[in-house]
Order: structure tokens, then sequence, then C-alpha cells
């Protein structure tokens, strides 16, 4: 059975996005790290209160395990969407040192590495779509598949707005940078222009279709 009780956590690292996203870092004190343990892909349910009301939010896990398991962090991504309460308080108000009510992961979106296929040499290459803050979870699956897999290719096509509104951006850039032989990124914008055309526009079915044909994902 899940386990659904909120913690405490503390903010320990906040990344701001413009003045439209964010990312937070909690730490976990050593005696909850059990109770924390994920899957990449799996969520976190934050509770604070805002304006006098309890407002409780899912919010997907952009770390890794082996963040969770070597320093002791979880973090996830929040994008401040039109009218709300939450994501705005988180956005605009939440600093490193606050304290904020956090349920235990859940969820049954995730990425589950074979561990005898991590040892091995695996060529199951994996192709993963995100666009805005759709990056939060497979962000986390991308790292940690690239880590285990020393042989798995992968490739991450990226959709957004403009370049000003790509959370995660340097850390994508870092991740390719770390595996340029395994990692192919691919940005796709639908509100500034590129120098490619096939990279305009937003990332559907026939998008897909279009950069498989060009040979730009695999």
């Amino acid at each position: 059975m899940a386990n659904t009780a909120f913690h405490p956590l503390t903010i320990t690292h906040i990344e701001r996005f413009g003045d439209h996203a964010a990312a937070l870092q909690f730490a976990v004190p050593h005696e909850l790290r059990a109770a924390y343990e994920f899957v990449p892909g799996q969520y976190v349910t934050l509770r604070a209160m805002v304006d006098g009301d309890d407002i409780r939010r899912p919010y997907s896990l952009c770390t890794t395990p082996n963040d969770l398991a070597q320093a002791g962090v979880i973090g996830v991504g929040i994008k401040r969407v039109e009218d709300g309460r939450f994501s705005g308080h988180a956005v605009a108000a939440l600093a490193v040192g606050d304290v904020v009510e956090v349920m235990p992961p859940q969820g049954r979106f995730a990425y589950r590495a074979d561990p005898v296929a991590a040892t091995a040499d695996d060529n199951d290459d994996i192709l993963l779509l995100a666009a805005g803050s759709g990056i939060t979870p497979i962000l986390a699956i991308a790292t940690t598949a690239l880590a285990q897999h020393p042989a798995r290719v992968v490739t991450l096509v990226y959709g957004n707005r403009d370049t000003a509104s790509i959370m995660f951006r340097t850390t994508v850039e870092n991740l390719k940078d770390k595996y340029m032989d395994r990692f192919r990124l691919v940005h796709v914008l639908s509100r500034e222009a590129r120098d490619i055309e096939l990279l305009n526009g937003r990332v559907d079915g026939t998008k897909i279709s279009e950069l498989t044909a060009a040979g730009m994902i695999a």
C-alpha cells in the first residue's frame, strides 16, 4: 500500500526559469529515505497553505534515484499555470530554507531498468518525447537510462514555444555534452523561427514522422 503521509521537507536549492517555472530540490532526512525511494517517472504530491487554503498538487520528480541515494535529495519541476494558485505560489514565493509538506513518491508511469541488461551489451534504444513542463519525468528517465546502460542510445525530442521558455535547458544540454555519442537532443519550437524549417512547429505524430524520414531520429 502506498505511503500517503506527508512529511515536512526543506528546500535546499531552487533553479528559476524566468518568471514562468522553477525546479525545487528538497533534502530527505536519512530516516525517511526508504519511504522516498522511487523509480524515474513517478511523482510526489506537495502541500502548502496558500492564502489560508490547504492546497495539494502532484509534480513529477526530475531527479534520479541516485540523487536520493548519494545526496539525499529529490526534486520537482513546477511551471506556473494561469490562475494556478499553487504553481504561482511555488514559482514566485518559495525560497531556499522553506519547508514544504511532501508525500512519498507514487505513480505507475515509470522507467524500471533491467539490472541484467544494465550490465550487458544493451542495444535497445529509447525515443523520448516531451513538451513544456512534460520534460520533468522524461529528464529523470533519460538520465537514468544513459547512466545505467553503457550501450544505449537515447533520443529526446523536446518541444517548447521559444528558447526562453525551455525548462532545464542547461541540464539537457549538459547531458548531451556528457553523452555525446549516445544522447540525441532535438529542440522543436512553435513560436520562434529556427534555421531548419523541420524544427519549427509542435511535437505531434506528423512531426515525429517528418523527423524520422529526415534521419534526425531513428
